[in-house]
Protein backbone atom coordinates (compact mmCIF):
# COMPACT_ATOMS: atom_id res chain seq x y z
CA UNK A 1 0.00 0.00 0.00
CA UNK A 2 1.35 3.31 -0.89
CA UNK A 3 0.90 5.80 2.15
CA UNK A 4 1.08 8.76 0.63
CA UNK A 5 -1.77 7.28 -2.12
CA UNK A 6 -3.51 6.58 0.98
CA UNK A 7 -3.25 9.77 2.38
CA UNK A 8 -4.17 11.47 -0.75
CA UNK A 9 -7.38 9.87 -1.19
CA UNK A 10 -8.48 10.08 3.19
CA UNK A 11 -7.93 13.82 2.50
CA UNK A 12 -10.37 14.08 -0.76
CA UNK A 13 -12.87 11.60 1.38
CA UNK A 14 -12.56 14.71 3.89
CA UNK A 15 -13.51 17.56 1.00
CA UNK A 16 -15.96 14.99 -0.04
CA UNK A 17 -18.23 14.58 2.97
CA UNK A 18 -18.14 18.83 3.23
CA UNK A 19 -15.02 19.52 5.20
CA UNK A 20 -13.10 22.57 4.16
CA UNK A 21 -8.95 22.67 4.21
CA UNK A 22 -7.46 25.44 6.65
CA UNK A 23 -3.91 26.19 7.19
CA UNK A 24 -3.34 26.59 10.60
CA UNK A 25 -0.02 27.53 11.62
CA UNK A 26 1.58 25.95 8.60
CA UNK A 27 -0.27 22.87 9.45
CA UNK A 28 -3.15 21.62 7.00
CA UNK A 29 -6.29 21.17 9.05
CA UNK A 30 -9.81 19.91 7.87
CA UNK A 31 -12.86 21.82 8.95
CA UNK A 32 -16.33 21.27 10.00
CA UNK A 33 -18.29 23.38 11.80
CA UNK A 34 -16.11 24.10 14.82
CA UNK A 35 -14.51 20.60 14.56
CA UNK A 36 -10.58 20.26 13.00
CA UNK A 37 -9.43 17.52 12.80
CA UNK A 38 -5.66 16.41 10.52
CA UNK A 39 -4.65 12.98 9.42
CA UNK A 40 -1.07 11.80 11.03
CA UNK A 41 0.91 8.24 9.38
CA UNK A 42 2.51 6.79 12.74
CA UNK A 43 5.10 4.17 11.23
CA UNK A 44 6.07 2.31 14.18
CA UNK A 45 2.37 1.09 14.07
CA UNK A 46 1.79 1.43 10.06
CA UNK A 47 -1.34 3.23 10.96
CA UNK A 48 -3.30 6.83 9.88
CA UNK A 49 -4.57 8.61 12.63
CA UNK A 50 -7.89 11.41 13.04
CA UNK A 51 -6.18 14.11 15.79
CA UNK A 52 -8.88 16.58 16.13
CA UNK A 53 -9.56 19.33 17.99
CA UNK A 54 -13.08 20.74 18.95
CA UNK A 55 -12.13 24.30 18.41
CA UNK A 56 -10.28 26.91 16.51
CA UNK A 57 -8.04 27.31 19.86
CA UNK A 58 -6.81 24.10 20.55
CA UNK A 59 -6.05 23.40 17.06
CA UNK A 60 -3.84 26.05 17.05
CA UNK A 61 -1.99 25.29 19.83
CA UNK A 62 -1.88 21.44 19.00
CA UNK A 63 -4.15 20.36 21.46
CA UNK A 64 -5.33 17.44 19.69
CA UNK A 65 -7.59 14.06 20.63
CA UNK A 66 -6.32 10.83 18.96
CA UNK A 67 -8.84 8.71 17.36
CA UNK A 68 -9.34 5.85 15.57
CA UNK A 69 -6.08 3.85 14.19
CA UNK A 70 -6.35 2.76 10.44
CA UNK A 71 -4.20 -0.08 10.18
CA UNK A 72 -2.33 -0.21 6.83
CA UNK A 73 -2.89 -4.46 6.96
CA UNK A 74 -6.26 -4.47 5.87
CA UNK A 75 -7.00 -3.40 1.96
CA UNK A 76 -7.12 0.01 0.63
CA UNK A 77 -10.74 -0.26 -0.05
CA UNK A 78 -11.69 -1.29 3.20
CA UNK A 79 -9.68 1.34 5.17
CA UNK A 80 -11.21 4.08 3.18
CA UNK A 81 -14.28 2.72 3.54
CA UNK A 82 -13.87 2.84 7.37
CA UNK A 83 -12.18 6.32 7.34
CA UNK A 84 -15.46 7.60 5.50
CA UNK A 85 -18.05 6.17 8.03
CA UNK A 86 -16.05 6.81 11.02
CA UNK A 87 -15.85 10.92 9.89
CA UNK A 88 -19.72 10.93 9.02
CA UNK A 89 -20.59 9.25 12.75
CA UNK A 90 -17.99 10.78 14.90
CA UNK A 91 -16.67 14.12 13.13
CA UNK A 92 -20.23 15.33 11.98
CA UNK A 93 -22.24 14.95 14.30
Amino acid sequence: MDNNMVLDKMEDIFIDVGFIPVMLNGVKFFKFEECYCKITFISDWSAFVIESADNIRDAEKGVLEDGDLYYTDVSEKELLVQFRSDLIQYYMS
